[in-house]
């Protein structure tokens, strides 16, 4: 939209002595044309459509050539390369020649290419097996398992469709005798950090499933091993995955990895085509509306290693969505040790190919760096929603289904005490008060920041992780009392929850 802008005021200004109806009938012309240009992968490139504007608006094009142009037979434009291992931080720097990148040394692709209908690495399924399946955990709406790595183990990872590199976590790679190589950077959720090479990973699965991968990388985990209250040793990606089909039973708590050679699916779900953003990630289509508005088209990934559903920063600047909705701050921690700030609201709808998913909760990105500060897509769909569904990610086929479950129809509870909370400590059971929401059952009951929160109804803290405490916080109708420390005074404090959003 913004090239459009330009060009439809660079146009207009050399036009003065077009007709009216003339600039806007090629304008709307020239539009459409280019977004068929993208559509069908053709060369006119972003430039030449500022330039064939001006020309066209000058009257110097005629029907006839712009049926050409239709064809793709004006204007090419040199291809660009760019490296996707690194993510978007290296497509940043764009290249005129294929080649390898400088800063990690992987293989460069064009920009803008559909990717490979598997990823860089290899899986090996037991003999007279073409499907394994194994049990999960779900923490924090993330899809937790044990597995080991290099022949060492058990280790606790993550299945994380949003990444496209499998991940081990930086603290404990001199401990595996993982050696790294070449560093870089990469995006997370609100910051950019150093990443570095792995060059040989071996998974080993449970059900004796083996992946490997040629393209790992050693990451900080530290931040997310918070939230879940455990060792967070790892990711499978992309890298792994890509080359399989995944299905994901929330509701039973069972993966079940297929070869695609032998994949059939005959169930009843909705089926969805899906492209790669930025060349790993599964991307949909869909629409959300919020309150009175009009339904807004939105561009979806889907990362199962995300807790929740955020709309990224640009979409929420465009759409103005900070001021039109009632908002509740909520933090949250990526990998590499970054933060992210967001703000946590309730849509009216959101609507997946014939799915309605009615008053969801949605985080309103407000990163200025990360990957939620980019435009490529406008959505990225995470475990809060998921969750209502068997999901099956067929990489080589390019498909996603989704099978609704009984958690379907269930509200999407908010926070009910307003309180914004942080954990600290070795084993991460010390919960400490971060922000308040004011207003609040919180604030009305006197809990200040800095407060240490120790009990909750006589149950120690200690007892839970802190995405299970917040989820005791979610029980709109409660009451519920605290004991807090502050400095050395220890005191107790009731909150009637009641739900902010």
């Amino acid at each position: 939209m913004t090239n459009f802008r330009h060009f439809r005021s660079l146009s207009f200004r050399q036009s003065k002595n077009v007709p009216k109806c003339r600039d806007l009938v090629i304008a709307i012309f020239v539009r459409r044309l280019y977004s068929y240009q993208m559509k069908k992968s053709a060369n006119l490139g972003r430039r030449s459509f500022v330039m064939l504007g001006s020309l066209i608006t000058a009257g110097i094009f005629a029907p006839r050539e712009l049926r050409a142009i239709a064809k793709g037979a004006l204007f090419t434009e040199n291809k660009i390369y760019v490296c996707t291992p690194c993510g978007l931080d290296c497509d940043k720097l764009e290249f005129d020649k294929p080649g390898t990148c400088p800063v990690c040394a992987m293989p460069l692709i064009e920009k803008g290419a559909t990717a490979a209908v598997s990823g860089p690495g290899s899986a090996r399924f037991p003999e007279g097996k073409t499907s394994v399946q194994f049990p999960f955990e779900l923490l924090a709406n993330g899809i937790f398992f044990q597995i080991q790595v290099n022949n060492k183990g058990p280790l606790t990872f993550a299945l994380d469709t949003g990444s496209f590199n499998s991940i081990v976590a930086s603290e404990i790679v001199d401990q595996l005798g993982i050696q790294t190589g070449a560093t870089s950077k990469g995006l997370g959720s609100g910051t950019s950090f150093t990443t570095s090479q792995i060059s040989s990973l071996d998974f080993l699965l449970p059900g004796d499933l083996t992946l490997s991968t040629k393209r790992g990388a050693a990451i900080s985990l530290g931040n997310l091993s918070a939230l879940i209250a455990r060792r967070f040793d790892g990711i499978l990606g992309f890298d792994v995955l890509g080359q399989l089909v995944v299905q994901i039973d929330y509701q039973r708590r069972m993966i079940t990895l297929h070869d695609p050679a032998h994949f059939e699916y005959k169930g009843v779900g909705t089926v969805m085509p899906f492209t790669f953003w930025s060349n790993y990630d599964p991307q949909i289509e869909g629409e959300i509306l919020i309150a009175d508005q009009s339904p807004m088209p939105v561009k979806i990934a889907l990362d199962t290693g995300a807790g929740g559903t955020t709309l990224t920063t640009p979409f929420v600047t465009a759409h103005r969505l900070t001021e039109s909705m009632k908002t509740l701050q909520s933090p949250d921690v990526g990998a590499g040790g970054g933060e992210s700030v967001k703000w946590e609201g309730r849509g009216h709808q959101l609507r997946i190919g014939s799915l309605v998913i009615d008053r969801p909760l949605f985080a309103l990105s407000t990163d200025t760096v990360g990957s939620l500060a980019h435009a490529e897509f406008d959505l990225n769909l995470g475990g809060n929603i998921l969750r209502r569904f068997t999901t099956i990610i067929d990489y080589p086929g390019k498909r996603l289904i989704l099978e609704p479950n009984s958690d379907f129809h269930k509200p999407f509870a908010s926070d009910a005490s307003g309180l914004v909370l942080k954990a600290e400590g070795p084993e991460h059971k010390t919960f400490i008060v971060r922000a308040l929401v004011p207003n609040s059952p919180a604030t009305e009951a006197g809990v200040q920041v800095g407060d240490i929160i120790t009990a909750i109804d006589g149950s120690s803290s200690g007892k839970y992780a802190l995405w299970e405490f917040e989820e005791e916080l979610k029980k709109s109708g409660r009451v519920v009392e605290l004991k807090l420390r502050r400095g050395q005074t220890s005191f107790k404090r009731k909150l009637k929850l009641q739900s902010l959003l």
